[in-house]
C-alpha cells in the first residue's frame, strides 16, 4: 500500500485545485518560507480527520477555506482527496495474521480515495470512494496501520515536541500503535461501558424485583382472604337456598288455604250487598229530591243576589255619571290652558331656529379657511420629504466611497499578511510554541475549571440525595394514606351497593304487583287485565279509582277510608261500557266490580260552604285529591260531599252545632256518616294501602336516583385513589431510580476529582518548562516585526481616509434626522389640524341636527294645538249625553225593586219544603243503619281475607324474586327438600347463616381480583427473576471477555514495548554515534495504563530526561523513536514536515541515511528547506507563492538521485 495522490482544492492558500502524485520512495516538497508547503501537511491530516482548528493554524474552521486574492474570489468550499493503493492484504506485514488484526480496507476497487469536504456553509463530509461516511468508518479504515491524526504517519516539528514534551500516560498512543491493540482498548472501551449499563439494569431490576415482592405478597394475602371469601360465600348461598326453599314451600300451603276461605265468604258478601243496596236507593232517591231543592234554593238566592247586585251597579252608574260631568268641565279649562300654552311654544322655536341657522353659517365659514391652510401645510411636507431623499442619496455615493477605501485598506492588509508568512522558521517556531503554551493554559484552566465543577458538582449530588430520600419518605407517607381512603371508600361503596340492591329489589316487586293489580278484588283485576291484553274491547274502561286519584301522605288514610271499598270501583266512559263489562264478569265468573259510568254516575256536592271556615274543618275530600277534569262526575259522587276534619274531637263539636248533611273523616281514619253514626279504631293493618302504595313507589325510585348518584359519586372518588395511588408508585419508581442513577453519578464524581488534582499538577510543571523556552525565542521574532512598520504606516494612513469620509456621512446623516424631525413636526401639525376640521365639521352636523330637531319640534305642538281643540268641542257633546244616561239609571233602579221583593217569597216557600223532606230522610236512615251493620261485618272479613291471601301472594313472588335477583336461580327449579332425618333444623340453618354472614362481615373489604392479579404478579415475578439471571451471566461473560482483551493486550504491549525499546538503542547509537538511551514504564504494575518516560544520554552527557536537552537532540531523538517504532511497525507512508529544521549538517547526513534505510518499506513525504534532505529525494515538488496569497506547485522528478 502506498499514497497514490494527494488532490486538493480550495484550502488555505491553494485557490486552484492542484494534485500531488505520489510514487514509492522519498518525496519532498520545497519553498521559501510563508508559501504554503505546511499547508499540504495540514491538508493531510485535515482529511484523515483532525477536528482541532488550532492544531490545523486557524481559528476556526472557516479559516481553512481559500479566503481570496488579487484576481481570486473567496472559495465557498474546500475539498482535499488522498488516494491509496488497495494491493495489500496484511499492512503489518504478517502473512500469518487472522483477518480481524489486519488493517485490510476491505474494498472491491483497486484504488481507495478518502475525501473530506467543508462548506462556507458550515457543511462538513467525509466520502470514500465517492460514498458518504462516518469519521468513524474511516478511523476504523486506518485502525492499526500507523495512519491517523494522532499516529506517527504525520509528523512536524511541533508535533515532535509534542511527543517528547506531553506526560507519560499520553505518550504511550505511540506504542499502543504500533503494538496493535488500539483496537483492543476500543473493545474493552465498549464492554467497559456495556458492563455499566448492565449494572444500572441490575440495580434497577433489582429495584423493580424488591417491589414485585412486597406487592406479591400483600397480594397472596389477599388472594387466600378472597379464596375463603368464595367459599364461605357459595356455603351461604346454599343455606340462604335451603332457607328460601322451605319458607316458598310453606307460603303456598297459606296461599291456598287462605283463597278457599276467601271464596266462600265472596258469596255471603254479595247477598249482603245487594240488601243494603235497596236501602241505598231508596235514601239516594230522597237525598237526590233534597239536592234538587238545595239547587233551587240556591238559584233562588243567586237571583236574588243578582238582582241586588244590579241595584248596586244603577247606584254606581248614577254617581258615576255625575262625577263625569264634572271631571269634564275640569278636561276643557285644562285643555284651554294647554292649547295657549303651545302657541306660545310655536312663537319661541321660530326665534330659536333662525339663531340657530346663523350660527351654522359662521362656522361653515371658519371650516373651508382652516381647510385651505391645512392644503397649504402637506405641501410643505412633500417638499421636506424630497430634500431628504436627495441627502440619503448623497450618503449611498459616500458609502460607496467609503467601500472602495475599504477594499484598498484590506489589499494593504493582505499584502501585510503576506509578508508576515515570509517570516523566518524561528518565527514558526515561536507561533507552535505560543500555541503550545495556549493550549497548556487552556488545558490548565479547564483542569482547574473541571476541578472546581466536579467539587461543585459533588457538593449538589449530595443535597440533591437527601432531597430525593426525603422526596421517597413524603411519597410513601402518602400513598400509604392514599391506600387506607381508597379501602375506605370501597367499603362506602359496598354500603351502598346494598342499600341500592334492597331498594332495587323493593321497587321492582312493588312494581309487579302495581301491573298485576295484585290488592284488587278478583273482578277489577280480570276487567283491568283484560283491558290490557283486549284494549280494543276495553276501550270505554277508564281505570280503577285507586290508579287515577292521588293525594298527599297526610291525607291518605282519610282519602282511603272515605273510599271504602269504593276505591276499587272502575270508571268507564258509558253505562254502555260498564254493561259490557259485566257481562264479561259473568261469562267468565271472574268475581264481581262496581262500575262508575261518567254519562250515568250522580254528583254529590256540600252546598253549606260557611262550615268550611270552622275550626278543625280542612276542606271537601274531593278538593285534597289530585285527577284528571275528565273523571269529575265520578270524583265528586264518591267525595263531593265528604269533609276532611283533623281529628275525631273537632268532628264530634262540629256535628252536635251544625249537623252537616255531610260524611264527616279525620285524619286518623274515623268516620261520622249523615246520620251521626260513628266508624273508628285501629287494626293492625290498614285497609287498602293502594294509595300508599304509589307513594312508596314515587319515593323509592327518588331514594334510588340519590343512591345511584352518591354510588357513582363515591365510584369516581374511589378512581380518583387509584389514579393517585398508580401515580404515586410510580413516582416512588421514579424517584428510586434517580436515587440509584445519583448514587453511581457520586462515585464516578469521586474517580473525575482524583483525575482532576493528577491533571492540574501536570500543567503547572509542564507550562513553567515552555515558558522558560518562549521567553529565549521571543527575542529573536523580535528583530523580524521590523520590516512591517512601513506597510503599517500606509494601513494607517488608508484608515485615516476611512475615518474622514465615515465622519463626513456621519455630518449629513445628521443633518437628515434635522429635516427628518422637521418633518416630523409639520406633520403633527397637519394632524392637529386634520382633528381640528373634523371637530368642526362635527359641530357643523351637530348644528344640522339641532335645527332638524326644531323643526320636529315645531310641527308637533302644531299638532298637539289641533289635538287640543278637538277635545274642548268633544267635552260639550259628552257633558250632554251624561245627562240623558242619569235619568235612564234612575227608571231602570225603580224596576229592579219589584223584582227583589218577588224573588224573597220563592226562596221562602222552598226552604220550607226541604224542611218537610229533612224529617222523611231521617226516618229512612234509620233503617238502612241496621242493614250496613251487617254488610260491613261480612265485608271485614272478606277484606281480612283478601288482604291475607294477597300478602301470602306478595310474599311468595318475593322470596322467588329475592332468590332469582340474588343468585339467578328459579326456585321452583331447585330438587327437593331432603327428608327430615337428612335436612338440618331451621334453627341450626338459621345460626349458621348467621355465623356466615357474621364472618363475611367481618372480613370487610374483600378485593376479589386478588387471585388473577396475584397470579399475573407472580407470573412477573419470576420472569424478572429469569431475567436478573441473565443479565448476571451476561456480566460475568463481559468481565470475562475484559480480562481476555487485558491480558491479550498486556502480552502484546510488553512484547513490543521490548522490540521498541531494543530498537530504539540501535538507532539511537547510529544518529548520535554511540550515547545510550532507555524507555521506562511509570507503572510497572499497570502496563495496559503506564505512561512511558524517554531517558537519554548522548555521548559526553551524564543520563537525563529529554525536557533537559537541546531543540536539535530533542528532535534527534523524536525521530529516533519513530524510527524504532518503524523497524517494528512501518508506516505506510509517512509525511515528514520540517522535523529536520533543528538539525546540523552532520545530523542532517545520518537523518537522511536513517530514511533513505526505510524507503523501501515506507513511502515517505518530507517538507523541507534543508538541500542535504533535498538529495535524498526520488520527487521533488515546488511550492511557489507568485501571487500574494496563492500558493502553486511544481514538480520535478530526479533518476539514480541526480
Amino acid at each position: 500500500m502506498h499514497l497514490n495522490s494527494i488532490k486538493i482544492r480550495g484550502f488555505k492558500s491553494f485557490a486552484e485545485e492542484v494534485e500531488l502524485i505520489l510514487e514509492p520512495g522519498i518525496t519532498t516538497i520545497v519553498g521559501p518560507n510563508g508559501c504554503g508547503k505546511s499547508n499540504v501537511s495540514d491538508a493531510i491530516r485535515w482529511v484523515l480527520g483532525e477536528q482541532s482548528a488550532r492544531a490545523l493554524r486557524c481559528t476556526s474552521m472557516r479559516d481553512l477555506l481559500f479566503n481570496g486574492g488579487a484576481n481570486f474570489a473567496p472559495a465557498q468550499k474546500t475539498e482535499v482527496a488522498l488516494r491509496f493503493s488497495n494491493d495489500f492484504s496484511n499492512v503489518n506485514g504478517d502473512p500469518n495474521a487472522s483477518a480481524e488484526d489486519t488493517s485490510n480496507i476491505a474494498l472491491a476497487s483497486p484504488e481507495v480515495e478518502v475525501c473530506r469536504h467543508l462548506s462556507r456553509a458550515g457543511e462538513s463530509r467525509y466520502l470514500i470512494n465517492q460514498s458518504p461516511c462516518r469519521l468513524r468508518d474511516i478511523s476504523e479504515l486506518f485502525m492499526d496501520t500507523g495512519i491517523g491524526v494522532d499516529a506517527y504517519s504525520v509528523m512536524e516539528q511541533s508535533k515532535i515536541d509534542l511527543i517528547l514534551n506531553v506526560r507519560p500516560e499520553e505518550r504511550r498512543f505511540l506504542f499502543d500503535e504500533v503494538a496493535g491493540i488500539t483496537k483492543y482498548k476500543h473493545r474493552k472501551k465498549t464492554a467497559l461501558r456495556k458492563l455499566e449499563q448492565t449494572e444500572q439494569n441490575l440495580v434497577r431490576i433489582n429495584d423493580v424485583i424488591q417491589e414485585l415482592q412486597r406487592e406479591t405478597e400483600a397480594l397472596k394475602e389477599q388472594a387466600e382472604q378472597a379464596r375463603h371469601y368464595n367459599a364461605q360465600q357459595a356455603q351461604l348461598k346454599q343455606f340462604e337456598l335451603d332457607l328460601a326453599h322451605r319458607e316458598y314451600d310453606k307460603l303456598r300451603t297459606d296461599y291456598s288455604q287462605a283463597q278457599a276461605d276467601l271464596d266462600e265468604i265472596l258469596t255471603t258478601v254479595a247477598t249482603a250487598s245487594e240488601t243494603l243496596k235497596a236501602a241505598e236507593e231508596r235514601i239516594e232517591a230522597s237525598t237526590n229530591r233534597q239536592s234538587e231543592l238545595d239547587e233551587a234554593i240556591r238559584t233562588g238566592q243567586a237571583a236574588l243576589r243578582d238582582i241586588e247586585t244590579q241595584i248596586e251597579q244603577i247606584e254606581r252608574q248614577i254617581v258615576l255619571h255625575k262625577e263625569r260631568q264634572l271631571n269634564i268641565q275640569k278636561q276643557r279649562e285644562r285643555a284651554l290652558q294647554t292649547l295657549e300654552s303651545l302657541k306660545a311654544q310655536q312663537t319661541a322655536l321660530t326665534a330659536q331656529k333662525r339663531e340657530r341657522t346663523q350660527e351654522h353659517q359662521r362656522l361653515e365659514a371658519s371650516y373651508k379657511i382652516e381647510e385651505s391652510r391645512l392644503a397649504a401645510r402637506q405641501q410643505l411636507l412633500t417638499q421636506l420629504a424630497e430634500r431628504i431623499t436627495a441627502a440619503k442619496e448623497s450618503v449611498q455615493e459616500a458609502q460607496t466611497v467609503l467601500q472602495e477605501a475599504a477594499t484598498e485598506l484590506e489589499d494593504r492588509e493582505r499584502k501585510r499578511l503576506a509578508i508576515e508568512h515570509n517570516l523566518s522558521s524561528t518565527e514558526g517556531n515561536l507561533n507552535r510554541l505560543k500555541e503550545r503554551t495556549d493550549a497548556l493554559e487552556t488545558e490548565h484552566k479547564t483542569a482547574t475549571d473541571t476541578h472546581a465543577a466536579v467539587q461543585r458538582a459533588e457538593t449538589q449530588l449530595k443535597a440533591e440525595l437527601v432531597h430525593i430520600e426525603a422526596e421517597r419518605n413524603h411519597v410513601e407517607t402518602n400513598l400509604q394514606e392514599n391506600q387506607d381512603a381508597l379501602r375506605k371508600i370501597e367499603a362506602e361503596i359496598q354500603g351502598l351497593q346494598n342499600t341500592l340492591g334492597s331498594n332495587v329489589s323493593r321497587l321492582k316487586s312493588l312494581q309487579e304487583l302495581q301491573s298485576a293489580y295484585e290488592g284488587y278484588y278478583a273482578g277489577v283485576r280480570a276487567v283491568m287485565q283484560a283491558k290490557t291484553h283486549y284494549p280494543d274491547q276495553f276501550q270505554g274502561v277508564c281505570g280503577v279509582v285507586a290508579q287515577l286519584l292521588a293525594t298527599d301522605a297526610e291525607f291518605e288514610v282519610a282519602i282511603e277510608v272515605a273510599l271504602g271499598s269504593d276505591i276499587q270501583s272502575v270508571i268507564t266512559e258509558t253505562a254502555e261500557d260498564a254493561q259490557s263489562s259485566v257481562a264479561f264478569l259473568k261469562k267468565h265468573r271472574a268475581g264481581r266490580v262496581k262500575f262508575l259510568p261518567l254519562d250515568f254516575i250522580r254528583e254529590r256536592r256540600f252546598y253549606d260552604e260557611a262550615l268550611l271556615n270552622k275550626p278543625g274543618v280542612i276542606g271537601v275530600a274531593q278538593d285534597l285529591i289530585d285527577y284528571d277534569s275528565e273523571y269529575e262526575p265520578a270524583m265528586q259522587h264518591l267525595l263531593g260531599n265528604t269533609l276532611v276534619i283533623e281529628d275525631l274531637d273537632a268532628a264530634v263539636a262540629l256535628t252536635r252545632q251544625f249537623r252537616p248533611r255531610a260524611r264527616l273523616v279525620t285524619l286518623d281514619g274515623d268516620i261520622i256518616d249523615t246520620s251521626g253514626a260513628i266508624t273508628g279504631g285501629q287494626t293492625n293493618q290498614r285497609q287498602s294501602g293502594l294509595l300508599g302504595r304509589a307513594r312508596e313507589l314515587e319515593t323509592l325510585e327518588n331514594e334510588i336516583g340519590k343512591l345511584t348518584q352518591s354510588s357513582n359519586r363515591k365510584v369516581e372518588k374511589r378512581k380518583a385513589y387509584a389514579a393517585k395511588i398508580a401515580d404515586l408508585q410510580k413516582t416512588r419508581q421514579t424517584l428510586t431510580a434517580q436515587w440509584q442513577d445519583k448514587r453511581v453519578e457520586k462515585a464516578s464524581l469521586t474517580k473525575d476529582m482524583e483525575q482532576a488534582n493528577l491533571q492540574v499538577t501536570r500543567l503547572e510543571q509542564q507550562l513553567a518548562e515552555v515558558r522558560t523556552e518562549n521567553r529565549e525565542l521571543s527575542r529573536v521574532v523580535d528583530a523580524s516585526r521590523e520590516e512591517q512598520e512601513a506597510l503599517a504606516t500606509e494601513i494607517a494612513e488608508l484608515t485615516q481616509k476611512r475615518t474622514r469620509t465615515q465622519r463626513w456621512i456621519e455630518r449629513v446623516s445628521e443633518q437628515i434626522e434635522s429635516e427628518n424631525r422637521k418633518h416630523a413636526e409639520v406633520a403633527g401639525s397637519c394632524q392637529e389640524m386634520e382633528v381640528f376640521l373634523a371637530g368642526q365639521h362635527q359641530k357643523l352636523q351637530g348644528l344640522m341636527s339641532e335645527l332638524e330637531t326644531i323643526e320636529e319640534t315645531y310641527q308637533r305642538a302644531t299638532k298637539d294645538i289641533a289635538e287640543q281643540q278637538a277635545i274642548i268641542d268633544s267635552d260639550e257633546q259628552t257633558k250632554i249625553d251624561l245627562g240623558e244616561q242619569v235619568a235612564t239609571a234612575q227608571r231602570e233602579f225603580l224596576r229592579l225593586e219589584g223584582d227583589r221583593a218577588e224573588a224573597e217569597a220563592h226562596v221562602d216557600e222552598l226552604t220550607q219544603e226541604r224542611e218537610t223532606l229533612l224529617q222523611a230522610v231521617t226516618v229512612l236512615q234509620k233503617e238502612m243503619r241496621a242493614t250496613r251493620r251487617n254488610f260491613e261485618k261480612q265485608n271485614k272479613a272478606r277484606h281480612q281475607l283478601e288482604v291475607a291471601t294477597t300478602q301470602l301472594e306478595m310474599r311468595i313472588k318475593s322470596v322467588s324474586t329475592r332468590i332469582h335477583d340474588k343468585y339467578q336461580v328459579s326456585i321452583d327449579a331447585l330438587p327437593p327438600l331432603m327428608n327430615n332425618e337428612q335436612a338440618m333444623d331451621e334453627i341450626d340453618l338459621l345460626d349458621s347463616i348467621e355465623k356466615l354472614k357474621a364472618e363475611l362481615s367481618g372480613m370487610g373489604a374483600v378485593n376479589l381480583k386478588a387471585i388473577e392479579a396475584y397470579e399475573e404478579h407472580k407470573k412477573r415475578h419470576d420472569f424478572l427473576i429469569a431475567q436478573r439471571d441473565d443479565v448476571q451471566q451476561s456480566m460475568q461473560a463481559t468481565i470475562q471477555v475484559i480480562q481476555k482483551i487485558n491480558q491479550t493486550s498486556r502480552e502484546v504491549f510488553l512484547e513490543t514495548f521490548e522490540q521498541v525499546q531494543t530498537n530504539f538503542q540501535e538507532v539511537f547509537t547510529q544518529l548520535f554515534g554511540g550515547g545510550e538511551t532507555e524507555l521506562l514504564l511509570t507503572d510497572p504494575s499497570d502496563v495496559l495504563d503506564s505512561g512511558i518516560d524517554i531517558i537519554a544520554r548522548p555521548p559526553g552527557k551524564r543520563p537525563q530526561s529529554i525536557t533537559q536537552l537541546s531543540g536539535g537532540e530533542r528532535s534527534l531523538v523524536a525521530i529516533g523513536l519513530l524510527f524504532a517504532v518503524f523497524k517494528i511497525k512501518p508506516s505506510p507512508f509517512c509525511v515528514l514536515d520540517e522535523v529536520d529544521a533543528a538539525l546540523d549538517e552532520a545530523n542532517v547526513l545520518r537523518f537522511a541515511n536513517l530514511i533513505r534505510a526505510h524507503a523501501e518499506s515506507t513511502q515517505f513525504i518530507i517538507i523541507t528547506h534543508n538541500r542535504r534532505t533535498m538529495e535524498i529525494a526520488d520527487a521533488m515538488y515546488g511550492v511557489t507563492m507568485e501571487q500574494a496569497g496563492i500558493s502553486k506547485i511544481v514538480s520535478a522528478k530526479f533518476a539514480d538521485n541526480q
